[in-house]
């Protein structure tokens, strides 16, 4: 039987994981649409890992920064 373990939920582990998740959305977001704006940067902090992870698909289809963390 397979062991599941979400690392996010690691006391240790998740805070790491959450910031190389924020790392990899603010870059895309960069590349994308440019210099990310501090309202921006303040809901993408306060966002989950696994918002986090549906935010890095969201970018491709999104048409600006305001469209893309409704």
């Amino acid at each position: 039987m397979p062991v599941y373990i979400d690392i996010s939920e690691n006391k240790v582990l998740g805070p790491a994981f959450k910031k190389g998740e924020l790392t990899v959305i603010r870059r895309l977001i960069e590349k994308r649409f440019g210099p990310i704006p501090a309202w921006a940067e303040e809901r993408l902090v306060g966002r989950s890992t696994n918002e986090l992870e549906d935010l890095s698909v969201r970018v491709l289809d999104a048409q600006s920064i305001e469209d893309m963390l409704k």
